[in-house]
């Protein structure tokens, strides 16, 4: 999609003058909102592109250590699919702050997974802040949903201001957040045996996304273009030590800690700054 057919497609969703505001800004403006920060302590995150011929042996190696996560545990492939609906303003706010490097700033996401055995809809905001991360969510009701489709703003009825709902209608109401991004994958993942929360890799394959979605399309495979084609994003989290396995991953398969936004890159490739590369990648930009 080129950026006259997502001007067209985002026209289509934007009143003229916050398209015109999209079209004319590409930094944002300082906050001029109070968000309560975020917690102290938080994760760390490491990224790696690999090919997909590496991941066969690198997940041999991460059975040795780990355990399969719960959720892709009996699936086919023990894999399950992450269907995410960033926001964003009409400016690019969340995506020119990654794209800047930003030390403090966050992004919102409405998150499902796999098409049809889940009901389940939750709210994410993922904070970085510095080297680390906090990640806050919350499980929607319909009511949610309807509030949050219906663009109804700062609603105390709905959400205290303090909680993760109410930040983000706050974004709604000050920075014009809405669907950007529709990005799907489907993930491997692996967990520190007995403590889900101190380690955590996953393996992230078939990367497709589609611009300015609706909340319908959470669940929706149409639309979607490839995005890495025949690349996989092997993130590594934890909490306060580098996990030991680590040394000799990275050793075994030569690997090279890069940004992986999967939300950047669906911006970026979509609207043609940085055009999909099938054969080969030499780095990867904005992402």
């Amino acid at each position: 999609m080129d950026k006259a057919t997502a001007t067209d497609a985002l026209a289509r969703r934007l009143p003229v003058g916050r398209l015109r505001t999209w079209l004319d800004s590409t930094r944002h403006s300082p906050d001029t909102v109070r968000i309560s920060p975020p917690p102290a302590t938080g994760r760390y995150e490491f990224k790696y592109l690999i090919r997909r011929e590496q991941c066969e042996p690198i997940a041999a190696l991460l059975h040795t250590h780990l355990d399969l996560d719960k959720y892709g545990r009996g699936r086919p492939r023990d894999t399950y699919t992450v269907r995410s609906i960033y926001y964003d303003s009409p400016g690019f706010r969340c995506y020119h702050e990654k794209e800047n490097g930003d030390e403090c700033r966050r992004k919102y996401r409405i998150r499902t997974y796999n098409e049809t055995d889940t009901n389940a809809v939750f709210l994410e905001c993922k904070h970085r802040h510095g080297a680390t991360y906090t990640k806050r969510k919350v499980r929607l009701t319909e009511h949610h949903v309807a509030a949050i489709d219906g663009r109804r703003g700062i609603d105390p009825s709905i959400a205290a201001p303090t909680s993760v709902l109410g930040q983000f209608l706050v974004g709604m109401d000050r920075w014009d957040y809405s669907p950007v991004s529709l990005v799907v994958y489907d993930r491997i993942a692996y967990v520190w045996p007995g403590q889900q929360d101190s380690v955590r890799v996953t393996l992230d394959r078939n990367l497709r996304a589609a611009l300015f979605p609706s909340l319908d399309d959470i669940r929706s495979e149409s639309d979607l273009v490839p995005l890495l084609y025949d690349w996989v994003i092997l993130e590594v989290k934890f909490n306060d030590v580098v996990p030991r396995f680590m040394r000799q991953l990275t050793a075994s398969h030569d690997l090279q800690r890069q940004a992986c936004s999967k939300y950047a890159l669906s911006i970026s490739q979509l609207l043609n700054e940085d055009p999909t590369k099938k054969e080969g990648w030499n780095h990867v930009h904005a992402i």
